[in-house]
């Protein structure tokens, strides 16, 4: 039986608290990837999402104010790329690092008009058929393209500030 508490609104959840409560939920790490105005950008992300097979597309969310986010939309096409667990150090690099140093001694090569970081475990090359956005990201559709399968490499997947092998 519901009481007065339950249906009163619950006060705002604070940024850092919902951080430390959803960073109990594993999820893959992957790297997004373009080819911008200036050469390749790319960000790291953990929201990309299997959204349909016929046609076979995803759906990758992006910060709306980021670099990456305008760069994949006017570019048209952008590749996911699963990063296996020997290539972890590339989430902060590709997270946080300069955009401009990001591909920095990292081996990539164009496939089907985007670029595919090479040590992948798993790569798609998709072209954009929507962008939604909400809130303060951009929910890019992409329609796949083209997709690689790497040797059967562990992927990395992220929990609590932690990589954790996975496979």
């Amino acid at each position: 039986m519901p009481t007065n508490d339950l249906l009163e609104s619950p006060a705002a959840v604070e940024t850092e608290v919902f951080r430390r409560a959803v960073s109990q939920l594993p999820t893959g790490v992957c790297v997004v990837t373009a080819h911008g105005d200036a050469g390749p950008v790319g960000c790291t992300v953990n929201a990309v999402m299997s959204l349909s097979v016929h046609p076979p597309s995803l759906v990758v969310s992006l910060g709306a104010a980021g670099t990456t986010a305008a760069q994949v939309v006017g570019a048209g096409r952008f590749a996911v790329n699963v990063l296996a667990y020997r290539d972890r150090a590339l989430v902060p690099k590709f997270a946080i690092g300069p955009m401009q140093d990001r591909f920095a001694g990292v081996d990539w090569h164009t496939a089907a008009g985007a670029p595919v970081l090479s040590g992948s475990s798993v790569a798609f090359v998709c072209e954009v058929t929507d962008v939604v956005c909400v809130l303060d990201h951009a929910l890019v559709v992409g329609k796949v393209l083209w997709t690689r399968e790497g040797a059967a490499v562990p992927t990395v997947l992220y929990r609590r500030d932690q990589y954790l092998l996975h496979g």
